[in-house]
């Protein structure tokens, strides 16, 4: 921020990053996840056995925003990112939240 300070907000306001919906795009969905601390972050859910270190994400240009695309039939998913290879997230956004028995809340996510 006091980077930001020196040179204007209007030069920050492309670093800064929220929380999005998981989205279609071509062949599937996109997951994001902001974690500017991890050094490494991995998408598990029902779609792949919830396998955590299965799907790693990428982050993009530095901005501690991770992403990756996942190939994904029509159906109801449930998923969460596992940051560092030891601490299970709760996504911040998710088209619907369910408990998992476990003492976790897993995103929902929809595929049309």
């Amino acid at each position: 921020m006091v980077a930001c300070m020196v040179v204007g907000l209007s030069a920050c306001a492309n670093t800064i990053k929220k929380p999005e919906l998981p989205k279609p795009v071509a062949g599937g969905m996109r997951f994001a996840l902001l974690a500017p601390e991890a050094k490494q972050v991995s998408l598990a859910g029902s779609f792949n056995g919830w396998a955590g270190e299965a799907i790693k994400m990428k982050m993009s240009d530095g901005t501690g925003l991770w992403s990756v695309d996942v190939p994904l039939r029509e159906g109801e998913y449930t998923f969460m990112y596992l940051v560092d290879g030891k601490r299970w997230v709760t996504p911040p956004l998710a088209e619907d939240f369910v408990t998992d028995g476990f003492g976790q809340t897993n995103g929902i996510v929809i595929v049309h």
